[in-house]
């Protein structure tokens, strides 16, 4: 293996060379795991090689043992360590000699090695010189690149490792970081090195924090940071007081007042855009942490508690002095900025949202007057900051306070679409439309105000990409918000204020979704619009929804005709959105009519059936034509039975596709509608279905994710198979026992909510077959209640289960107690059901819960006569 060439060919802009040359990198990873470290380390050690290479080499080495998530971190972290230490030894000293390279990209991909090793071998004791080498280099005066990589080194280490590790080191590690990051550093890539190191363990560093000496300090050196002539040093500075904003909110009264209003305020005006989109994105976090304390704290008092922590109002107490920053950080717009750079303005905008969000009525007394006094300037800078300005400031207020600005405003707005002669301020006023359709349509008379804000928006479509994504977006809220008004509800509205313009409105929209690009999203948006009208049609409309839907048939038919002339990858892609929108606008004309669907099945499953066998493997693709099939298969039910056997090859398949999991996910999904539409006449198929979705159970590969959606839809199969379950029942009660038994360790978040969400599938499932069998077999289920039971029992001991689990539960205890009566007597009378019956009649506020707990206990009443 000429490892040079391959690892240049890796980078190459040559697909083929690059997939050849990759393909070859991993299949000496798998033949020779060490050699190929090896060969990596020392092509990155190499001085004499070319840098391109080096660069390769390191990203190749950290690749092979540090996985993007940590689904796959551990089989790479179990490869690693079965190296033996005389083999990995080299490889340390090769990457940890490397971080002094007077290359210093060499340097800096050394560094994420060094990081990627330590992830692996610190949490199992190795490798316990690496900490004092480490430190030993970040103070050596005499290379600065190799105090900089190793900063950046320290700093990726304390990112990805548990602090508890390096406990005994963390004041020393802290001390050398902070020691770099001073004022007094002669070198600012040193500093800047040591600033981001420090952002990176600012959650590392948590107890220190905690004591206010040390607190004192590193708040001192973050702040003089903010200083420095250097403005990279100036804009990680701030990136660090965003993040100790975000981390240490409540600690932050002392420094706001003394230190971090000012410097702020006097960043956001600084004229190198990176420092002042720091400083703006600091009040942007100051909002989000208030807006955030105040729903926690509502949350409490709601439950009778006292809040953890409460806002401290830093914003409010700002806002004389921000508001006018932001609102001239508006006008700093320029004709030639892209839509997708991040501005000033844009971060202002994003900023003054957050702002409104957070103190309410307050801001809008100083806010009109910009408004006012810029939206009849000559100057388009003045004239879209004020109508950003406007449209910025209406989700946060009262609608009582905002409803006399927004009717005062509509007319003129209504009007600058139209004609004003400036995309700019057009593209604004579109969005700004679009978030009074969205927040205060109350003020939209139809009668007054349709007619003219729908042409409008209608003549906004043919703008701009990002003009026509924001008049979508207003059509969107004006005719679900006006159909859910309607006080008839439901789909027996026979029409609405939206009625006369569907016609209209569709055909504008339909060549849009038509276009070959897919430019800044405008095509997905038309078709979300049309997806979304689709759905909310009155009666009155069904013949222009009917077309509509026999058009996107059309187009999907010419579609799949297409596909063999497809080429490169840039085609199949665009040929994969379109099919995915397509998809989505049959779902929505299929729920909204299944009698006006029906006719048109066949044309629509043989779209499907060879969407399906056409999209490659594509998990977006599959899943949107797997969710269609399943619409179609509720719209029809028992009808469906004859599309089955064309259909369940291409089912089981995809519930076998362990590592595409979102395809295994949708398959899932697909398997629960159909066995809910068609009931027994799954039983043919259910033999392979069950296997199948057993096996998706027990496989280690398959994401955690899909697994409590697999459990639901064995219910549904339960259920509609009724005793045809029999044969199931032992190996899925087998299964939902392991299943049953997995826990969480007290603060892993994720792992709480997968455990809660996977005990919800699990009640679902034995619902679904309790109520399956009962008629046929009863006693079939009973020898399992006394382990249900217990089951039950410890997931009420937990203060973590959700109202979903409980109110479920209810309902299985009292199916328990109804079909087995007094043979299961002692389970039923046990001190945790009649707490947990208490619980769902007097103390939630749920209505299914209060049912189902009056269910059980008449139902245990009557089992214990």
């Amino acid at each position: 293996m000429n490892a040079a060439q391959l690892l240049q060919d890796s980078l190459s802009p040559n697909q083929a060379a690059r997939e050849s040359a990759t393909q070859q990198l991993e299949a000496a990873a798998r033949d020779n795991f060490h050699g190929y470290l090896h060969t990596l380390a020392v092509e990155l050690a190499n001085e004499q090689q070319d840098l391109n290479v080096r660069y390769a080499a390191g990203l190749a080495f950290k690749n092979a043992i540090a996985a993007r998530d940590a689904v796959n971190q551990p089989q790479l972290t179990e490869r690693y360590l079965s190296l033996p230490d005389s083999a990995t030894a080299p490889l340390k000293q090769s990457v940890l000699s490397t971080l002094g390279s007077p290359q210093h990209r060499a340097g800096a991909v050394a560094a994420t090695c060094v990081s990627a090793i330590a992830a692996i071998e610190l949490p199992v004791s190795k490798w316990p010189e690496l900490i004092p080498q480490l430190l030993e280099f970040v103070g050596n005066q005499e290379n600065q690149g190799l105090r900089v990589a190793t900063l950046q080194a320290v700093g990726f280490i304390c990112e990805v490792i548990d602090p508890e590790i390096l406990s005994a080191r963390s004041n020393e590690i802290l001390t050398a970081v902070v020691q770099g990051a001073r004022k007094e550093e002669p070198s600012h890539d040193v500093q800047h090195a040591a600033i981001q190191a420090l952002l990176n363990s600012l959650e590392f560093i948590r107890d220190n924090f905690e004591r206010e000496g040390e607190r004192n300090y590193i708040m001192q050196v973050v702040c003089e940071a903010t200083q420095s002539p250097s403005v990279t040093v100036q804009v990680g500075a701030f990136e660090c007081l965003v993040r100790i904003m975000h981390l240490y909110y409540e600690k932050m009264d002392f420094y706001m007042e003394r230190a971090l209003f000012g410097l702020t305020i006097m960043g956001m005006k600084h004229q190198e855009e990176p420092v002042a989109l720091q400083a703006i994105e600091f009040w942007s976090t100051v909002c989000e942490e208030e807006i955030d304390l105040a729903q926690a704290a509502m949350e409490a008092y709601e439950e009778g508690e006292q809040p953890l922590y409460v806002s401290k109002g830093f914003a409010k107490a700002a806002l004389p002095d921000i508001l006018p920053v932001l609102l001239e950080l508006l006008c700093q717009q320029n004709e030639d900025d892209d839509e997708d750079d991040w501005t000033k303005a844009m971060a202002a905008g994003c900023c003054l949202e957050l702002l409104a969000n957070n103190v309410g009525n307050d801001i809008v007394q100083p806010v009109v007057p910009f408004v006012e006094a810029g939206i009849t300037q000559n100057d388009w800078q003045r004239r879209e900051a004020a109508v950003m300005a406007f449209g910025s400031i209406l989700d946060g207020p009262d609608p009582e306070v905002l409803a006399p600005l927004v009717t005062q405003a509509l007319g003129a707005l209504v009007g600058m679409m139209q004609s004003d002669p400036s995309l700019q301020v057009r593209d604004t006023v579109a969005w700004t439309l679009s978030k009074i359709c969205e927040n205060m349509l109350q003020v939209i008379d139809p009668a007054v105000h349709l007619r003219n804000l729908i042409t409008a928006l209608v003549i906004g479509l043919n703008a701009s990409p990002r003009t026509c994504n924001s008049c979508c977006a207003a059509l969107n809220s004006l005719v679900v918000q006006i159909s859910e008004a309607d006080p008839l509800g439901g789909d027996d509205v026979q029409s609405s204020a939206m009625s006369e313009y569907y016609s209209g409105i569709l055909k504008e929209l339909m060549p849009i979704a038509e276009r070959p690009t897919n430019h800044a999203n405008s095509r997905s948006a038309a078709y979300q619009t049309i997806s979304v009208f689709l759905g909310a049609s009155a009666n009155d409309t069904l013949p222009v929804v009917q077309e509509v839907a026999v058009a996107m048939l059309t187009r999907q038919e010419a579609l799949l005709g297409m596909q063999n002339q497809l080429v490169g990858m840039d085609d199949r892609n665009n040929w994969n959105d379109m099919q995915i929108n397509l998809c989505v606008v049959i779902q929505s004309f299929i729920r909204r009519s299944p009698a006006l669907a029906a006719p048109f099945a066949d044309r629509i499953m043989t779209n499907l059936l060879g969407l399906i066998q056409a999209s490659g493997k594509h998990a977006g693709v599959l899943e949107d034509a797997f969710a269609t099939v399943g619409g179609l298969a509720s719209a029809l039910e028992a009808g469906f039975v004859k599309y089955m056997d064309a259909f369940s090859p291409f089912l089981f398949s995809a519930l076998g596709s362990f590592e595409d999991w979102q395809v295994a996910q949708a398959a899932v999904y697909v398997g629960s509608d159909i066995a809910r539409a068609i009931n027994e006449g799954l039983t043919p198929y259910a033999e392979r279905l069950m296997v199948a979705l057993i096996d998706l159970l027990r496989s280690p590969v398959v994401q955690r994710q899909v697994k409590p959606n697999a459990i639901t839809t064995i219910g549904e199969v339960a259920l509609a198979i009724g005793g045809g379950f029999r044969p199931y029942l032992d190996t899925t009660m087998t299964i939902l026992s392991q299943a049953g038994s997995t826990s969480a360790a007290p603060g892993d978040e994720a792992m709480i909510d997968f455990v809660q969400t996977m005990r919800e599938s699990i009640v679902d499932a034995f619902i679904g077959i309790m109520n399956g069998i009962r008629d046929s077999d009863a006693s079939a289920m009973q020898p399992y209640v006394p382990g249900i039971m217990g089951f039950l029992k410890t997931c009420w001991a937990d203060e973590d289960r959700t109202d979903s689990f409980s109110t479920a539960s209810l309902g299985l205890i009292g199916d328990f107690a109804e079909a087995y009566k007094g043979s299961i007597r002692d389970e039923l009378l046990q001190d945790w059901v009649s707490q947990a019956v208490t619980w769902g009649r007097t103390r939630s506020g749920n209505k299914r819960a209060k049912t189902n707990a009056s269910y059980a206990q008449q139902a245990i009443k009557n089992a214990s006569k």
